[in-house]
């Protein structure tokens, strides 16, 4: 075996230009086309993963409301003394819950400018879950006093860290207050950022006339979360006839599908990859096996059996894809570190939620997308060494 690799290694060195140009260009083709696909996986993980968690952060994973709000335009209460709020510390499925409640507002600032605004009531332990998104924030938050709103907001009313706010509940009778500007968020989402400002729960609940035990809704956050129908199940088991779950999910459908198309490109995208690379692998061992017929002949003549001829070639091949995919890998995991720490790739926040790439590392979709690549490449070698069986002794040594 030794002997027949050094004569297949001898007459490797006299390749034609044209075949190590193939090979070359192989080299490249497998390494770009991996690092492409890789740096594709840790960009969409990375934007549903960042986008997922404002989500997340400012709705719950489900929000519970009472059946009455979808009949009319009445902001009817959820009464906490039952159902959810009650039972779920005795739930193993539910981390924690926040009351809130919704009031239909007008902002006015320093100038002319109004907004209309949904004014959101929580409560304190509420803004330990949305506090990683401010730009600004006043650490002497009194809530009772405050007022949270976005950036997006802040620029339309002139209005910025400490100032004071004009807001008007449109009840009957109207109720105006004067409340001080401790935070400015930005999520990047329309959703949240046009619509929502956050308040004290208890001026929510004096706009209102309700009691301590009265709410708009429930936000609820729930262990290894994975939205499937069986925690809302699960969550009915605790739940008041008057109760109302809906998934986070489903209140913004439009961005999940948007993510949804992104998972299918990228599958698309790696077909592509896929198909280009075996191609090239194909093309590649029909040239070497072209271009050393004389030294098949040789070998054949020899006795030598066909294992040892295949596996000559096969080597090569494999030899030259792995290659490809060990400067793929190492690539990708430099543009992550890169990406993840610096930040070098900026986005337009308006059209894309971030005004950054996000990346996430995630070792099993690596891992699935290599063993993959190398399978397919494996099988497109393989396919093209079965044609040395048609070279015959004879016309291999006329062979030129």
């Amino acid at each position: 075996m030794k002997f027949l690799r050094r004569i297949y290694e001898l007459n490797n060195k006299d390749s034609s230009f044209f075949s190590l140009l193939i090979k070359r260009i192989a080299l490249v083709s497998i390494s770009i086309g991996l690092f492409s696909v890789i740096i594709s996986s840790f960009v969409l993980d990375g934007f549903k993963k960042e986008i997922k968690n404002k989500i997340y952060s400012f709705s719950g994973h489900y929000d519970v409301s009472s059946y009455s709000n979808g009949l009319s335009f009445k902001n009817s209460p959820l009464n906490l003394e039952v159902g959810i709020f009650r039972n779920y510390s005795n739930h193993e499925i539910i981390n924690s819950v926040y009351p809130y409640i919704l009031n239909s507002a007008l902002f006015q600032g320093n100038g002319k400018n109004i907004e209309g605004v949904i004014f959101k009531g929580i409560d304190k332990n509420y803004i330990n879950n949305i506090k990683p998104f401010f730009d600004e924030f006043n650490e002497s938050l009194d809530i009772e006093s405050s007022i949270l709103i976005s950036n997006d907001l802040s620029h339309k009313l002139g209005i910025y860290i400490n100032d004071t706010i004009t807001v008007f509940f449109p009840n009957d009778p109207p109720v105006f207050r004067k409340l001080k500007v401790k935070g400015i968020f930005s999520t990047g989402l329309e959703e949240i950022d046009n619509l929502v400002a956050f308040g004290d729960i208890q001026l929510s609940r004096k706009i209102y006339q309700w009691n301590e035990m009265n709410a708009s809704g429930i936000h609820v956050f729930v262990n290894n979360y994975n939205d499937d129908v069986s925690s809302i199940d699960k969550l009915k088991t605790i739940s008041n006839y008057d109760e109302y779950i809906q998934s986070t999910k489903s209140k913004y459908i439009q961005i999940f599908d948007w993510l949804s198309l992104l998972d299918k490109n990228v599958i698309i995208f790696f077909i592509i990859v896929v198909i280009v690379a075996c191609f090239n692998m194909l093309s590649i061992v029909f040239i070497v096996i072209m271009e050393k017929t004389n030294l098949i002949g040789t070998l054949k003549s020899f006795g030598t059996r066909k294992k040892l001829i295949y596996s000559l070639f096969f080597k090569t091949a494999l030899n030259l894809s792995i290659k490809g995919m060990i400067i793929g890998n190492l690539f990708s995991l430099i543009f992550y570190y890169f990406q993840k720490n610096y930040k070098i790739i900026k986005l337009d926040k308006i059209n894309y939620y971030l005004d950054f790439v996000p990346v996430d590392f995630n070792i099993y979709n690596i891992l699935l997308i290599n063993i993959i690549l190398l399978i397919m490449i494996v099988i497109s070698i393989y396919l093209p060494i079965f044609f040395i069986d048609r070279i015959r002794i004879i016309n291999s040594i006329k062979f030129n």
